[in-house]
Order: structure tokens, then C-alpha cells, then sequence
């Protein structure tokens, strides 16, 4: 079976595409969740009956998620409840464990996140990031796309998924303030980076910070 190439969702070549196995099996056993200020293990076994999924590359250095993530932890506070068939999984864009736990507990994640250790060798999961963040990727149970904060090379900002998701789930519309986009993009920088990475609601394309592209992010760290 077909499976993703790093970056193609960036690039726009996801469309109907779909990971190896069901998107259950490829997170098993890899994902913890907040308890208190740290993570610890997940239970994941209730996700193999789940429907849906939604990804969500973000990271606490970069300002635009840490804007749009409270709209999140809203929506999937009213929404997850209602939808025992859904779940959001975090994969981190911080730079080591302790600052995604505190991103996570800053920011009180009710969802679970891939386990630090094991996004480096997540391929077909970071593979569905694009070059920017944050990045919300709505999948299917079989890895397939169904909304995504890119549209070919074009940021349309993770707004729209979180609306395309209240619309599958029947959860009903996303508020006009929160789902409408901003008319300009802005950037955030990376500690290690001058160069921004997109903003919700962009018009263009983002530019991205010198590691931002996961893979090559993880090379640098664990040569």
C-alpha cells in the first residue's frame, strides 16, 4: 500500500492518499498523556474502534500556537466528550520532552501526544506535517486526509481543519470569530531561527524556520 513521502502534504500530493496500516496501529503503545506536570503512558486500546483522528504539530516556542491552541483545547473539551470515535494526538516541534510536557501543561492538553522518544522514528506520521506550524491534520481510521492546514503549497491555517472536523463529527459550526482567518500572515521565530513559520489564517505560503522541516529537525538533534 501507498505510503506518505516526508513533507507531501506540504506539497500537496496528499490528497486520497493513505498510511500503510490503520492510523490506530501506528501510534500503539507510543503515546502518553498529562498527568499532573508530566506525561506518562496512554491507554491507548479504546482507539482501536476510533473513526477519526487529528494530528497536531505544534511547539510552545512558537507564537502562533500558542494563540491558536487554546481554541483547540476549547473545541475538543466541548467536542471529544460527544465523540468517543475521536481523538487529537500532539506530536511536538519542541526542542526536548521537559518543554513539551510544559507546553502541554501550560496549556492544559486534554489530549494524548506521541511520546518524545518515538518522533524521530514516526515517519509516516511526520510525514503529514507541512513546512510550517502549527499544522492540524484531519485523518480517517485508515490514514486517510481528510483536512489539512495546507492546500498545496498554501497555508490556510489550522482554523479551517478544526472546522472541516465540527462538520464530520457533526458537532456543529466552529464560531465565525475563531474559523474566520486572519487578513494578513504573521511569523514566530524558533530560539534558533530568525526565519518565521506561518500563522494561522495565512494568504501565502509560510516561510519556514531552518529546522521546521521534522526529519531534517530530528537529523540535526540525533546525528
Amino acid at each position: 500500500m501507498k505510503t506518505f513521502a516526508l513533507g507531501m502534504c506540504a506539497l500537496g500530493l496528499f490528497s486520497g492518499s493513505a498510511l500503510a496500516d490503520p492510523f490506530a496501529s501506528t501510534i500503539k503503545g507510543d503515546l502518553v498523556s498529562l498527568k499532573g506536570k508530566r506525561t506518562s503512558h496512554f491507554d491507548d486500546a479504546p482507539l482501536a474502534d476510533a473513526k477519526y483522528f487529528a494530528v497536531y504539530f505544534s511547539a510552545s516556542w512558537c507564537g502562533p500556537c500558542k494563540a491558536f491552541t487554546p481554541q483547540l483545547v476549547k473545541w475538543y473539551s466541548e467536542t471529544k466528550p460527544k465523540h468517543p470515535e475521536f481523538e487529537l494526538i500532539l506530536v511536538s516541534k519542541d526542542y526536548d520532552e521537559n518543554s513539551m510536557d510544559a507546553y502541554m501543561a501550560a496549556d492544559k492538553m486534554p489530549w494524548p501526544a506521541l511520546k518524545y522518544s518515538k518522533i524521530p522514528r514516526a515517519k509516516n506520521i511526520l510525514a503529514l506535517a507541512g513546512p510550517g506550524i502549527p499544522c492540524l491534520v484531519f485523518l480517517d481510521a485508515d490514514g486517510k486526509v481528510l483536512s489539512d492546514s495546507y492546500q498545496g503549497q498554501t497555508y490556510v491555517g489550522p482554523n479551517k481543519v478544526m472546522a472541516d472536523m465540527s462538520k464530520t463529527l457533526g458537532a456543529g459550526q466552529v464560531p465565525e470569530s475563531e474559523a474566520t482567518p486572519p487578513a494578513a500572515a504573521t511569523t514566530a521565530t524558533s530560539p534558533t531561527s530568525s526565519s518565521g513559520v506561518g500563522v494561522s489564517g495565512s494568504k501565502v505560503a509560510p516561510t519556514s524556520p531552518q529546522g521546521s522541516n521534522f526529519d531534517q529537525f530530528f537529523k540535526k538533534k540525533n546525528p
